[in-house]
């Protein structure tokens, strides 16, 4: 019986802004994207459900729900909306294939699925954090040929009809205009007559039709509109969101050709702030991050983007101040707390590292599935001499990233290492256990 550990369905190498198909990790935009979902979820009648949002960094259109109540968006699809209403009308359709109960029908795809591609699926682990802990898994199939790929993931028509019906009436209730869903649908218009290759995801695993388009236009001709129940600075969180996506995914020398010098306008510097750290250009990137700082002293996250910056540039005992005064404004963030640890390691002194590894696990304890604090454990871990803690950590990241093999090597190590029938002991025989059942089998 597995102990701390639990299965999902995962092939992502985690990473904060780089690598292809990697699943991005940011705590102002995860904070950002749940505002955008809350208040279709309270339309629902789901408003304390856990439902989490995932970022794939793929420059492709595609949305997608997987391993439960976990929603996946493409930056390509948020990049390509114009406004937060038509990213709400695609997370809408997405929680209402939830809601509707149509992951039950992909399980049961999932074995036919595994069997016909012939290569299997990337079977994950992802870490619970201490007994009890109730953080979800999260993951993504990926490597499948594309016609297990739509067999997977594709709905029905009746299935893409009954999402359509109750993401209208979420939105409805939430005071959004059912008019956003049309314009998502306009730009995925025409593609069904392209060849499979040319088209987006998205169209792939959602038959789009004329009767949906229909539909969704007499939804909004019928709209007379409702109170909006959305944040009320939604708008603003979302016009940051976004110069964040464009500014570490965009060309760096685009993006200030497109800003004018003379303006000084918070959105503006953000944008400056990151393509002039990307370029690289520390001393500018630290006078524009620096100004961001001054404009919203309180906000967690211009001290986070700053301790990035410069712990990205070199100047890791700086970072440490900057990282310490956003993990003070907003204390439960994990990933804030995840890049204190790793400045403070980077710091380097035997006080530093000792206080690294208390700020690391109580990072981990939060979010037990970001393989960057599970790196920065281990070696908070190594560097206080516990080697065996450090190979369980160590263990735990190859798993989440379905590396059995290197897991069982590790998890081997640790129980060399620890007491037989401690907790870390424990956690290594379940990934061993994990890893011999899941590792791809040999061929004869």
């Amino acid at each position: 019986m597995l102990r701390r550990l639990f299965l999902c369905v995962v092939i992502v190498l985690q990473s904060q802004w780089a690598g292809a198909q990697s699943l991005i990790r940011d705590a102002e935009i995860e904070r950002t994207l749940k505002l955008v979902l809350q208040p279709l979820q309270k339309s629902a009648g789901i408003g304390g459900a856990r439902v989490d949002i995932f970022i794939l960094n793929d420059r492709s259109l595609n949305a997608f729900v997987a391993g439960g109540n976990n929603i996946f968006l493409n930056t390509g699809l948020i990049r390509k909306m114009k406004n937060v209403e038509m990213l709400q009308a695609v997370m809408g359709h997405e929680l209402a294939h939830i809601t509707q109960g149509h992951q039950s029908a992909r399980a049961a795809n999932l074995a036919s699925a595994r069997t016909a591609s012939g290569i299997g699926l990337a079977i994950g682990v992802a870490a619970a954090a201490a007994a009890g802990s109730s953080g979800a898994g999260v993951g993504v199939i990926a490597g499948l040929q594309e016609s297990v790929r739509r067999s997977l993931f594709a709905f029905s028509r009746s299935q893409e009809s009954a999402a359509d019906r109750a993401s209208i009436r979420y939105m409805k209730g939430a005071g959004i205009s059912p008019q956003a869903g049309v314009d998502v649908l306009n730009i995925f218009r025409g593609q069904e007559a392209l060849t499979i290759n040319r088209q987006d995801p998205y169209v792939l695993t959602h038959p789009l039709t004329s009767e949906r388009i229909a539909r969704m236009k007499a939804a909004a001709s019928a709209f007379k509109g409702a109170p909006s129940k959305q944040s009320p600075n939604i708008n603003y969180w979302y016009a940051r969101m976004i110069v964040k996506f464009n500014g570490f995914i965009g060309n760096p020398s685009y993006n200030l050709r497109r800003i004018k010098k003379s303006d000084k306008g918070e959105l503006q510097t953000l944008a400056r702030a990151i393509a002039y750290h990307r370029q690289p250009k520390p001393a500018k990137a630290r006078r524009e991050i620096d100004r961001l700082v001054k404009m919203r002293p309180k906000d967690p996250y211009y001290h986070e983007l700053r301790g990035q910056i410069l712990l990205e540039s070199g100047s890791a005992k700086a970072a440490v101040g900057s990282y310490r005064r956003a993990a003070n404004l907003a204390p439960k963030e994990s990933l804030i707390l995840g890049g204190l640890g790793h400045a403070m390691l980077a710091k380097g002194s035997g006080a530093s590292v000792n206080e690294a590894l208390k700020v690391l696990k109580r990072a981990y304890a939060r979010d037990p599935r970001d393989a960057r604090i599970l790196r920065n454990l281990a070696q908070a871990y190594a560097r206080t001499g516990q080697p065996g803690q450090a190979s369980v950590a160590t263990a735990e990241r190859y798993a989440l990233q379905s590396n059995f093999k290197q897991a069982a090597i590790h998890a081997k190590r640790a129980q060399g290492l620890l007491p037989r029938g401690t907790s870390g002991w424990l956690k290594a025989e379940d990934i061993i256990a994990i890893a011999r059942k899941f590792a791809p089998k040999k061929k004869k």
